[in-house]
Formats: C-alpha cells, structure tokens, sequence
C-alpha cells in the first residue's frame, strides 16, 4: 500500500508541475504574441502594451528578444547572447512556435510574417515561474507529509487488525503446538473473535476430544496389558528364585536361573514403564506420597538396578552430604521417583555399553540435586530439546533397542514432584542428567514463615 500510495503521490505531483509549467507556457505566449503584434502595427503598438499590462499576467524576470529575420535567406544569423541552441530557432520558424525550459527559466519563440512584405518577426520571450516553483515545493512537501502520515496511520491500521485478526490464531497455533501425549485434556479457550476463527476453534477442540478419547482407550488397553503380563512374570521370577535357592553351588542350570531372574526384572522394569505411563496423563497426586530421604530412594534404586544386570555398575558418590540430614527429604511418589531415576539410569547404561554410571547427590537447603554421569555415546546438540519427546529417539540410537518413553516418563514424573531435569552432553565424550527437586525441609520451613 505504501508503495501504491507512493505512486499515487508522483503521478499527482508530475501531473500538477506540468500543468502548472503548461500554464505559465501559455502566459508567456500570449505576452510574445502581443509583443509580436505590437512590432508589426506599429500605429497601435500602444494599445497592445496597454493590454499586456492591464490584463496579462506580469511574470517575473520577464523578457523579450525581438529579431528580424528573411526565413527565405539562407543564412540567418541567431543571437549567442541566450542559452538556446539554433534548433529552438528553427522549430520556431517551421511551427510558428518553440518552448524550452533551463535552470529555472522558460523560454517561448514565437514567429510571425510580415505581410507588408518586410522582414519577418521573431519574438524570443523568457521569464522565471518564480510562483510556479513556490507552489511545486509547497506541493512537494504536502504530498511528503501526507504520504508520511498516510504510512504511519496504514501501519497503525495493520498492527491493529493484524492483532485482531491474527493474534487468535498466534495462540491457537501455540497452544496447538503445546500439546502433547501427556496434556491432551488441554483445550483451546474461546475467544471474542471471527465466526471463522471461533469456528476453527471448535473443530480443533472437537479434534483433540477425539484423539483423546482415542488415546484413553489406548491407554487402558496397555494398562490391562501390563497388568495382565505382570502376574505372570512375578510368578516365573519367584519360581526361577526358588529354584536357584535349591540348587547346588556351581550347577549348570544356576547360570540361566539367573539370567532368567535378571530378564524378568527387566521385562518387569518395561511393563511397569509402560504402566506408569499410561498412567501418566493423572497428576499422579491420587497415589501415595510421603517424605523420604533422598539417599534411601537411591538405595531403592541401586537395588533395583542390581537385579537387572549384575554387571551394572552404579557407583555413589555422598561427599557433599548435607551436615543435616533432613535437608535431604523430599515430598515424592516413592515408586514413581524410583521409576524416574532408573530408567536415567538405565538409558546411562545402555548407550555406554553397560560402563559404570556414576551419581552424585547434593543438596543446598532449598534444592536437592542428583546428578547422573555417564560415559557412553553423548546426544548430539540438535537432539537435547526433543529427548523428552514422547517416542523421539535420537539420531546417533540406531544401534541401540528401544522405544523413546523412558526419558519422557522420567520428565513427565520429576514435572509432578515440581523439579526439573537439565541436560549436558557431548557426543563421544558421555552425558550429564541433574535432577533438581525442592527439599520438604525448604517448604515446610517456607511454609512456617508464611
């Protein structure tokens, strides 16, 4: 628009100076023809100068250059005084009339025949618009304040409609992008706007009601799933127990007892996983919550973990433990803290090619951190922010078994005990996992306080 309007604006100003330059033109014609007249009668020479100054425009720096010249002659000598080439003579002497403008002055040749039979009469005629270019830079600089103003209020105008009418759908498209497999009860909030955006609304609320309600059915089906094979597997591991218990030291059958009991407690660890994240679109506030010290949830930890591989390596490290130990509580879901912590755990072991994983507990009062240190094969820097995407696995996993719902279940589990999980790693060189959650101490002592 404001190119249009700059357009508009240099057409109306061409338009307007010329017809402007075509009137003053016109002005100095007239006053040559009357000179012209007056030279070739000259009985009434008087009567036409009274008319050029009662009623002719007086022109400023106006002058006039009279020649006598035999068109028929062939040379015809011009003045060098004025700045016109001879062209403008002689387009003068075949049209019976010339213009040109220069450095700010109008020139008009104006040619009349002497019918008497004399030379014939050349009238040469300058003068300085000098309102003309008055009037051009008023227009000039009307037309660049209007077209300043015209810009300003168009951008106003845009920024007023473009929030009206594109800022709804800003923030559909950013609650949209908001949601995931774990927020689908989410929905888009309804707005005083468009009919076509409070259409557009509906549809996708209608949409995600539908993916919801598919995703529920989807959730129960592994959830009776997982609770179906779990019975099972608790059976085959106690009797593979039992039966390990029995045996002589150094049968043959020990080693696969134990493998058994090693696969099934991972098999377990799956299915569990599973559960919990089917589960997982609760706040998970309906289970059981407790305080408990950080350093007896990694006990748990460590010991489920040692039940899987005997060749996983945990190693702890409690050199900054707190001097008060109650600076290590934590309000939690102690099996779903467990569940969190193991498969950070877990992922440390795999891509290392089971090399020791090493934890580290700190606390500062306000905040318990756990950090969990790895050796393996890092997580590339374009991979970092999707790690805790549901099913997202990483671009240098492929050689490596799994599904991408042990990160976001960690994620999604420390998320309801209000702590965070940052992440920094190198590819080749290992990966760091600190798990921040708020002390109990700090809120209860905040608590008091308030």
């Amino acid at each position: 628009m404001a190119l249009i309007l700059l357009g508009i604006n240099l057409v109306m100003y061409s338009m307007s100076s010329g017809y402007r330059q075509h009137n003053f033109f016109l002005s100095l014609e007239n006053s040559s023809t009357v000179v012209a007249s007056a030279v070739l009668q000259q009985e009434k020479a008087e009567d036409y100068y009274a008319v050029k100054n009662s009623m002719l425009q007086h022109l400023a720096d106006e002058e006039e250059y009279i020649l006598r010249i035999n068109k028929e002659s062939e040379q015809i000598h011009f003045p060098a005084s004025l700045p016109l080439d001879e062209s403008f003579y002689w387009e003068t002497i075949r049209n019976g009339r010339a213009r040109h403008y220069e450095n700010g002055v109008h020139y008009v040749g104006l040619f009349r025949e002497n019918v008497t039979g004399e030379e014939d009469i050349l009238v040469v005629s300058s003068a300085r618009d000098m309102e003309g270019d008055a009037y051009r830079k008023r227009l000039k600089t009307t037309l660049a304040i209007a077209f300043l103003a015209a810009v300003f209020v168009m951008t106003l105008t845009t920024v007023f409609f473009s929030k009206r009418l594109f800022g709804p759908m800003v923030k559909i498209m950013k609650k949209v992008n908001s949601i995931n497999a774990f927020n689908l009860n989410d929905r888009l909030e309804k707005e005083h706007s468009l009919d076509e955006i409070s259409e557009l609304q509906d549809t996708l609320n209608d949409m995600l009601q539908r993916i919801e309600t598919a995703f529920k059915a989807q959730q129960a089906y592994v959830s009776n799933i997982s609770h179906s094979l779990r019975t099972p597997l608790t059976v085959i591991a106690g009797e593979a127990e039992i039966a390990l218990s029995r045996l002589e030291q150094g049968h043959p059958a020990t080693y696969s007892l134990q493998m058994i009991m090693q696969e099934t407690e991972k098999l377990k660890h799956i299915i569990n996983t599973l559960l919990e994240l089917a589960k997982a679109e609760g706040n998970g506030q309906d289970q059981g919550w407790s305080v408990r010290r950080m350093d007896e949830i990694l006990e748990s930890v460590q010991e489920v973990v040692s039940k899987m591989d005997e060749r996983y390596k945990l190693k702890m490290d409690y050199s900054e433990f707190p001097e008060n130990e109650a600076m290590l509580c934590v309000n939690c879901n102690e099996q779903l803290l467990i569940l969190a912590i193991c498969n950070i755990i877990l992922n440390g072991f795999k891509y290392s090619d089971n090399q020791a994983v090493y934890l580290k507990l700190t606390s500062t009062g306000q905040k318990i951190s756990l950090q969990i240190t790895d050796s393996g094969i890092g997580i590339p820097a374009s991979d970092q922010s999707k790690i805790f995407n549901p099913y997202f696995r990483g671009s240098n996993t492929a050689n490596y078994e799994g599904f991408g719902i042990g990160l976001p279940l960690a994620m999604k589990i420390i998320e309801t005990h209000k702590g965070t999980i940052q992440v920094s790693s190198k590819v080749g060189k290992g990966t760091i996992m600190e798990v921040v959650l708020p002390a109990a101490y700090a809120a209860q002592h905040a608590s008091m306080q308030v």
